[in-house]
């Protein structure tokens, strides 16, 4: 049985007050640390960082941010901000220190794709741009930028050293990487003996 929208929210409101309150204390804090940035740029077209507030699109915009993906279940982005502004937008639902699935991590592999190969700036975020945006920065890199995952992620984290991947995400890459492979390698063909000989 799925639940109402207004239930659902009902139901989570206490939840979403104090995930906020941390998540806007994690920002602060940020702020006040330079080698700890909210948003962090790992390549020329990929930007990763924490939550978004309405405030936000416009600098993303100064930045040149085309599309914007939310590795999350539980956080609401500023999504007509966005769409005013001309940004597209993609959620791939994740809870927090998890993985998403195999077919919505293709998703936003192909929505990163799709916009690096056009030229555009993306930004991927989770809760606070440690976790979740990460493991889908990595299968991204991984399986399209080129780079193995070790080196993706050395590279990610000398950029961002406050990523704290978690060992479920770090084994999901590769499972991904593995996965995105087998689809992508050709079909085996193997010869039958069931020939008739004359």
């Amino acid at each position: 049985m799925r639940l109402r929208p207004a239930l659902v929210f009902l139901l989570l409101a206490p939840y979403a007050l104090v995930f906020y309150a941390f998540l806007a204390l994690r920002r602060a804090s940020a702020s006040l640390r330079p080698r700890h940035p909210w948003r962090t740029w790992v390549s020329p077209n990929l930007l990763i960082g924490g939550f978004l507030l309405p405030g936000d699109v416009v600098e993303l915009r100064r930045l040149g941010v085309r599309a914007v993906i939310n590795v999350s279940r539980e956080l609401y982005d500023p999504v007509l901000a966005l769409r005013a502004a001309g940004v597209e937008y993609l959620r791939i639902p994740c809870w927090d220190m998890c993985a998403p699935t195999l077919e919505e991590a293709a998703r936003g592999v192909a929505f990163l794709e799709r916009h690096i190969v056009a030229g555009h700036r993306v930004h991927v975020h989770c809760a606070s741009g440690v976790g979740r945006c990460v493991t889908l920065a990595l299968c991204y890199l991984a399986t399209r930028g080129g780079i193995e995952v070790g080196e993706a992620l050395a590279l990610i984290e000398r950029r961002r050293p406050r990523v704290a991947l978690r060992p479920v995400q770090r084994a999901f890459v590769d499972r991904y990487v593995a996965w995105h492979r087998a689809r992508a390698a050709p079909p085996v063909i193997t010869s039958g003996g069931g020939g008739t000989s004359g």
